[in-house]
């Protein structure tokens, strides 16, 4: 009989559906109406061109948890799970930093608050689950070693930017293309870290089909940033060095995320 996988747990579905729900409430805040930060976010957030920065990545990021909901099989949403718990790990570790910078008595901080405090623990326990349960699988389509060696370069790139900007958030609140202040340089950081691990999992993991659900948060923050940096243009330094040095990177990772996801979705999803 030919070997399928293992399926993905009714727990780890449930909270895929969770983190849908808390994507789609910071989409309809900080993505929509960067503006309206001081009443519909956990904290004030100026310019508004860096609220909208943090609205694209949410919107970025959330078709891969969509479609993590609809996957069957475990081998083929492994490559979220990392990321995600680094990624919360570090926008907790930002909130506790900078604890008297937001509304701690607002139902948004409060929102916000569950969709960072909750996500590391259970995303742990659901992968140690899941891993004892895994059976091996071998890749449907084998990346070659020039793609692998690509993500995990450009992967770990992103990453090192990310921690070392959170670390030591002067790195990009001093020279940059806009104003940003030290809490949304390290909330900023944790999406740079996301980015960065989701491609060095997807090198680790080695197949296109296990790495084609990830594939949308690679290929749309180019888009998006630009869309949301137009929106508040006059709060932007376009000829900025850094700014085009980052649309380049941010145009590698694009390209990345459109060659994995060519190919059969069915074979991600079913």
């Amino acid at each position: 009989m030919m070997n399928t996988g293992s399926s993905v747990s009714l727990p780890l579905r449930l909270w895929f559906g969770a983190e849908v729900f808390f994507g789609l409430a910071a989409i309809l805040s900080i993505t929509i109406a960067p503006q309206d930060t001081a009443s519909n976010f956990a904290w004030t957030i100026k310019p508004t061109v860096t609220a909208a920065i943090l609205g694209a990545f949410y919107a970025s990021v959330a078709p891969i948890f969509v479609l993590a909901m609809v996957a069957r099989r475990w081998e083929m949403v492994r490559v979220i799970i990392w990321p995600a718990i680094v990624f919360t790990s570090v926008e907790l570790a930002a909130t506790w930093i900078h604890w008297d910078k937001f509304r701690v008595d607002s139902g948004s901080f409060m929102l916000w608050y569950a969709s960072y405090l909750l996500p590391p623990p259970i995303f742990l326990a659901l992968f140690l689950y899941q891993v004892r349960r895994q059976v091996t699988l071998p890749a449907l389509e084998p990346m070659g070693k020039t793609l692998r060696l690509t993500l995990c370069a450009l992967g770990c790139l992103f990453t090192l930017e990310g921690l070392y900007s959170f670390v030591r958030p002067e790195h990009f609140t001093a020279n940059h293309a806009f104003e940003v202040t030290v809490l949304t340089a390290r909330a900023t950081a944790g999406w740079i870290v996301a980015l960065g691990l989701m491609m060095v999992s997807m090198a680790w993991e080695g197949a296109r089909e296990r790495a084609r659900i990830g594939s949308p948060f690679l290929i749309l923050p180019l888009p998006l940033l630009f869309l949301q940096m137009s929106r508040f243009a006059d709060e932007v330094d376009w000829s900025h060095p850094r700014l085009i040095a980052a649309f380049a990177l941010f145009a590698a990772t694009s390209l990345l995320g459109l060659w994995l996801a060519k190919g059969n979705w069915r074979s991600s999803l079913s």
